[in-house]
Formats: C-alpha cells, structure tokens, sequence
C-alpha cells in the first residue's frame, strides 16, 4: 500500500527539476507562495460564479505553487523562518477560498449538501492546521492524522473532475475533521505525561 508520505515524496521528486530551473533562474519561493495564494482566491471566485472550468484551472495552480514553493526552497538553499510562516499563513487562505468559493455556489443554487459540506470542509481543514501549530507551540509534536494539506487537495480536485463533487466533498469534510479530532486525541495522551 502507497502511504501518503510515499505520494508525497514521488511529487516532490517529480516537481524537484521544475524547482531547480526556478531557483536558477531567480524565482523565489515567496513569490510562488504568494502566487498560489492570488490564484486560490481567483478559483474561488470562478466557482462562486458557477464557472467551473476555470475554477478547476485556478485550483489546480494554486495547488501546484503550494507544492513548489517548499522544493524550491529546499532545493535551492532558500528556506528562511519568514518564508516557512508565509507559506503556512497563506495556506489556510488557500485552504478557505476555493471552499468559500463551492458554499457560495451550494447557497446559490439551493443545494445544502454542497454548502454544509464546504462549510464543514473549511473548520475541518482550520482545525487539523490549528491542533498542530498548537501542539508545537507547547514543544510537542503532533503531525499524526489521515490528511495533510496535499491529500484534501487532491480529494476536491477529484471532485471536480469527476463530477462527483458532492461526494468527494463529503469525504473531505468527514475525514478532515477526523484528523483534526486525531491530533486533539494526540496532544491529550502527550499531556498528560
């Protein structure tokens, strides 16, 4: 079975030549950090209006500067305190746009299970960042749980492609806030030793 970290590094491994020529050519992971942030808000923006396609086009950059931003950085000797708190602040707006973006379109054309599972997608996605930036914050670390960042990335991009966005939704919804749940299980047992 491929575990999430195997996933991980195969994409870091893929996309290491793409950071290597950013890095030689001068890019600085900030400004893809900050690139994928502007493009998260566009997505959400093209959903909300119901433009799909290009919603989907937006989300799918705005993912991949979040995964290259971090190579870049590594690969090129970039990785700076300010970059890393950049790009963990700007993820939880990556994180709320796109999903604003679907519960805006679920309020408008009446479908609730659209907009109860955005709604529940976005504290879900809110509260696995919190626990672990909380428990480190108390010298402890707590990274356990079924989905990071990149695994909810690619349940909605599935969900957009497939069709099926409703029910991948639904997953990401459940399961986000089910790791948020492991981590609070987590940091309690590491407390009370």
């Amino acid at each position: 079975m491929i575990s999430s970290t195997d996933i991980k590094l195969k994409i870091q491994e893929f996309l290491k030549p793409f950071a290597e020529l950013a890095g030689s050519i001068g890019v600085s992971p900030n400004v893809i950090t900050i690139l994928g942030f502007l493009f998260s808000i566009f997505s959400g923006i093209a959903i909300a209006f119901s433009n799909l396609t290009l919603g989907i086009i937006f989300f799918t950059i705005s993912g991949l500067c979040d995964m290259l931003d971090g190579i870049i950085a590594r690969v090129n000797g970039k990785t700076t305190n300010f970059g890393s708190f950049l790009d963990s602040f700007l993820d939880r707006y990556a994180d709320f746009f796109p999903l604003a973006g679907i519960a805006t379109l679920g309020f408008y054309l009446q479908d609730f299970n659209l907009f109860i599972f955005s709604l529940l997608s976005i504290v879900g996605s809110f509260a696995t960042s919190y626990a672990r930036a909380k428990a480190e914050s108390l010298g402890l670390e707590c990274k356990v749980g079924l989905l990071e960042r990149p695994e909810r990335f690619f349940i909605l991009l599935a969900g957009f492609l497939t069709g099926f966005l409703v029910e991948f939704l639904s997953i990401l919804a459940i399961l986000s806030n089910f790791t948020a749940f492991q981590r609070l299980i987590c940091a309690m047992e590491k407390l009370k030793k």
